[in-house]
């Protein structure tokens, strides 16, 4: 090649190659149908879980649970009210209720009641500024019914079969129905 041509040839091959490297950006890959976000965990499943590992020897596979939201203290955020059954769990009287706040992301337990039967609600009434919860009760040789069960200033009492709970007639607002109980699908955390 003559030199008035390679000096002719060189900036049109140099832009050509610059060309080539600005290039369309690549599509997006197609979907494959799996997720793709980051799976959050439920804190309240995940602190139930945490609670009753230790009782279960850290399988929670078992647990089984109904929950309702409903704001306990009219502070405006919602507690939650947490029905726990399962092996190891429930005897003839019943199950476990919990119940939850979340403080600043963190949550903390305000009850923890025992031989609790379905369905729960809530009542009209107060005690030291929380609303009274109504729990269903039977089994374990006593007569069914339903008890109020009052807030002491720090926790809800955890018998709801002596006192301070006391009978009432009805369930109030029903929150947690009686129906079957779901798979609590949560880990503990690990240690």
């Amino acid at each position: 090649m003559a030199p008035s041509r390679i000096a002719f040839a060189t900036p049109l091959l140099l832009a050509a190659a610059l060309a080539g490297c600005k290039g369309e950006e690549p599509a997006p890959a197609a979907s494959t149908g799996a997720a793709s976000e980051a799976v959050v965990a439920d804190p309240v499943k995940t602190w139930i879980a945490d609670h009753f590992a230790k009782d279960l020897g850290g399988d929670t596979s078992s647990l089984l649970y109904a929950r309702a939201q409903y704001d306990l203290d009219g502070d405006g955020t919602k507690e939650t009210l947490a029905y726990v059954g399962g092996p190891m769990l429930c005897g003839s009287g019943g199950c476990d209720l919990l119940v939850l706040k979340d403080v600043e992301g963190e949550i903390t337990k305000v009850g923890e009641l025992s031989v609790v039967q379905l369905p729960v609600g809530v009542l009209e009434s107060s005690t030291n500024g929380w609303r009274d919860l109504a729990v269903s009760v039977s089994g374990g040789g006593r007569p069914g019914g339903i008890m109020r069960v009052p807030f002491d200033g720090a926790a809800y009492a955890s018998n709801p079969t002596v006192s301070p709970a006391e009978p009432v007639e009805d369930i109030g607002e029903e929150l947690i129905a009686q129906a079957p109980l779901e798979p609590l699908d949560a880990a503990p955390t690990p240690e």
